[in-house]
C-alpha cells in the first residue's frame, strides 16, 4: 500500500477520516491498528483524542526519541496546545479536564519543572528498597489470605488494585481510607468524561493538600515528609505539585503493570512456573512492558515551532502523543535502530528526556513483589473464563484487563512421596 504524505499546505485540523485514539488502548489487536495507521500515515500518523480534536500519534522510535529528549521544541505544558488557546478545547470538556494546564512535575517544563523532580528524585532516592520489598509483601499476604479464604476472586479488582494503592499510601503517609479515595479519583481521571475529570483532579488535589497540612504540623517518615524537609525549602505549593501526579500517575499505571503480568502468567506456559515455565516473574513484568505496556500512549506534548516529524509537518501548538507501544513494535521490525537497546525494548515505558519516569526503582520491587507472592499462595489457581474472552479497559492513554476472575485452592506444601 502506497503511504500517502503531507504536503505543507495541509494542517492537521484539516485532515479527515482520522481513527480515535482509543482504538490502540481498548482493540483485542493494537497491532492491526498500528499497521492501518502507518500503512496510511507513516511513523506520524493524525488520530482524534476525542470528536473534533485531532492529535499526532509518533508510531517510529526514532520520531519517538526525538519527542521525549526535545524539551525545547515538544512542551508538557498544555498552555502551548493551540486548540486550548483558540478555544476548541475547553478545560470543562472530556481530553480538556485532564490536559488543562496545571502547576505538577508531569505538566510544566524548564526551571519549574527541574526544582520539581529534585524533589522527587531526592524522595525516592531516599527509599530502602529492603523495606519497600517488606512492606509490600505484608500487603500482598493481607490481601491474598482474604481471597484465598473466598476460593475464588477476582485478581484486578481485589489484588492487583488493591496492592500499590496500599503500598504508596505507606510510602506517601496516606491512610487506609484516603488511599481507597485516592484510587477512586485516579480512576474518574482516567476515564476523562466530562468535567468528572476535572472534578476528580479537585478532589486529589484536596486530599493532597490536607496530607501536606498534617505532616507539615507532625512531619513523619514517609514521602511527603522527606520532601518537606527537602534543602531546598520547598513551599506546601511545591510539595503539592510534585506528589499529585506522582502518586495518581504511578498507582494508575502499576495496576496495570501487576494485572497484565498476572494475565500473561495466567495464560502463556512459558511464564506459568505452576506448570514448568522457567520464566521468572522478573522476566514475566519485562515482557509485558515490551509487549503490552501499562501506557501504551504517554501524555501529549504540544509544538512550540513549526517542524519536520517522519515527514510531517508538524505546526506549532499541535498535540504530539508519544506511542509507547507503537514505537516499541515498529523498532523490533526495523532492527537498525541508533537508539534501540539491543535485546530489551521494555526500556520505553520508562520514558527518556527530562519526563522520564522517576519511579522506575520503586515501581519495579512493588511489581515483582506482587507477582512472586500472587504465585507462590495461589496454588492450582485457574481461570474460571476462556482466555480469549478477557476483555482490557482502556483510557487515551492506559489499558488494564477488565477482570482476571480466578479459582483455587488454599497453597498447601507438596506432599512427600
Amino acid at each position: 500500500m502506497t503511504v500517502t504524505t503531507t504536503t505543507r499546505s495541509e494542517r492537521l485540523v484539516d485532515l479527515t477520516d482520522l481513527t480515535p485514539l482509543i482504538e490502540t488502548t481498548t482493540s483485542a489487536d493494537p497491532a492491526q491498528v498500528y499497521e492501518r495507521l502507518r500503512a496510511r500515515w507513516g511513523n506520524v500518523a493524525p488520530v482524534l483524542l476525542e470528536p473534533g480534536v485531532p492529535a499526532w500519534l509518533v508510531l517510529g522510535h526514532r520520531e519517538l526519541v526525538t519527542v521525549l529528549r526535545n524539551e525545547g521544541l515538544f512542551s508538557r505544558d498544555s498552555r502551548n496546545w493551540g486548540l486550548l488557546q483558540d478555544g476548541t478545547v475547553t478545560p470543562g470538556s472530556g481530553v480538556g479536564g485532564v490536559l488543562a494546564p496545571r502547576d505538577g512535575i508531569y505538566y510544566v517544563d524548564g526551571v519549574r519543572h527541574r526544582h520539581l523532580r529534585r524533589l522527587v528524585d531526592d524522595a525516592f532516592e531516599s527509599v530502602d528498597e529492603h523495606h519497600l520489598a517488606g512492606i509490600t509483601e505484608q500487603w500482598c499476604r493481607r490481601a491474598l489470605d482474604r481471597v484465598l479464604a473466598k476460593g475464588e476472586a477476582d485478581l484486578v479488582s481485589e489484588y492487583a488494585r488493591a496492592v500499590p494503592l496500599l503500598v504508596m499510601s505507606t510510602m506517601f503517609g496516606l491512610d487506609a481510607d484516603q488511599a481507597r479515595a485516592m484510587l477512586g479519583h485516579a480512576q474518574r481521571v482516567f476515564q476523562a468524561q466530562g468535567a468528572a475529570g476535572r472534578e476528580a483532579l479537585d478532589a486529589q488535589r484536596a486530599l493532597i493538600v490536607e496530607l501536606i497540612e498534617s505532616r507539615r504540623a507532625a512531619p513523619s517518615d514517609d514521602l511527603v515528609s522527606a520532601m518537606l524537609r527537602h534543602p531546598s525549602a520547598p513551599t506546601d505549593v511545591d510539595v503539592q505539585s510534585a506528589v499529585s501526579a506522582t502518586l495518581i500517575l504511578g498507582s494508575q499505571y502499576e495496576v496495570a503493570w501487576i494485572t497484565h503480568a498476572l494475565r500473561l502468567r495466567l495464560t502463556d506456559r512459558r511464564f506459568d512456573g505452576r506448570s514448568g515455565g522457567l520464566l521468572s516473574a522478573s522476566d514475566t513484568l519485562t515482557q509485558v512492558l515490551g509487549s503490552t505496556p501499562p501506557a501504551p500512549n504517554a501524555g501529549p506534548r504540544f509544538a512550540l515551532a513549526d517542524t519536520t516529524l517522519g515527514g510531517r509537518r508538524i505546526a506549532a501548538g499541535d498535540a504530539v502523543v508519544p506511542g509507547i507501544l507503537a514505537a516499541s513494535a515498529e523498532s523490533r521490525a526495523a532492527g537498525d535502530d541508533i537508539w534501540l537497546e539491543t535485546g530489551n525494548l521494555s526500556y520505553l515505558t520508562w520514558g527518556a528526556g527530562p519526563h522520564a519516569c522517576p519511579a522506575r526503582r520503586p515501581a519495579t520491587v512493588i511489581a515483582q513483589v506482587a507477582v512472586s507472592e500472587a504465585l507462590r499462595r495461589l496454588g492450582g489457581v485457574a481461570l474460571t473464563v476462556p482466555a480469549r474472552t478477557l476483555a482490557a479497559t482502556g483510557t487515551l492513554w492506559s489499558s488494564v484487563p477488565r477482570e482476571l476472575p480466578v479459582r483455587f485452592e488454599e497453597h498447601r506444601p507438596a506432599r512427600q512421596r
